[in-house]
């Protein structure tokens, strides 16, 4: 899967579901059901215990249905395990320009964590054509309304604290997508209560459609 292709699913799905939980007992059933219900793009971030394992399982399950990329990579080695776990996007909690360098390098969408408008812009003129906010519950809706005036190619990706009710305002502030983590997943990744979560994964797809 080419960079072009996973960058068009973040966008056409408009959500990025962040699967982080304490075990990988779930992570993939969990993967399944939101991919049943349209959330089509799944983060696994290499903080969580075993998510390279999980990553590599739900690609195989999930076997194309789905776009599934690594979360929290923030240097170059971690974007390789990444890779060869079969990730097809990188997102980074803060801006490094040589894993931007390196997802570019084989092809891969990468969204760099950025917080200012300088660190959005270096993302940008890196070669990133997605950047994660992070965190985004330190700005409102607003901000990104602002910064697209002076930078209206800025594709960008609230993450961090955004919950549902912010949902419609940061899409109209002109938000690409959102990534979502606990007030999507809540505690079915502890649990096992898929049925709560498909609830959940319809309640986002409807506030962010």
């Amino acid at each position: 899967m080419k960079a072009a292709t996973a960058y068009q699913a973040i966008r056409d799905t408009r959500l990025v579901a962040i699967l982080r939980g304490s075990n990988t007992g779930h992570l993939v059933a969990a993967a399944q059901v939101l991919v049943e219900e349209g959330v089509r793009v799944l983060e696994f971030p290499l903080t969580g215990p075993g998510a390279l394992d999980a990553l590599r399982r739900a690609v195989e399950v999930l076997d194309g249905r789905a776009v599934a990329g690594a979360g929290t990579v923030r240097t170059v080695d971690d974007a390789r395990r990444a890779l060869d776990a079969g990730a097809r996007f990188l997102v980074s909690p803060s801006l490094s320009v040589p894993v931007i360098q390196y997802a570019q390098a084989h092809d891969v969408a990468v969204l760099p964590g950025a917080f200012t408008p300088t660190e959005i812009a270096t993302a940008l003129e890196a070669g990133a054509e997605l950047v994660k906010l992070f965190p985004a519950a330190s700005h409102r809706p607003e901000f990104l309304r602002q910064l697209r005036v002076p930078v209206p190619e800025a594709g960008v990706v609230p993450t961090g604290g955004v919950g549902l009710d912010d949902a419609a305002a940061w899409r109209a502030a002109g938000a690409v997508a959102l990534g979502i983590g606990s007030p999507l997943t809540g505690d079915t990744l502890e649990t096992g209560d898929l049925a709560r979560l498909r609830v959940r994964a319809r309640a986002w797809k409807a506030a962010v459609s």
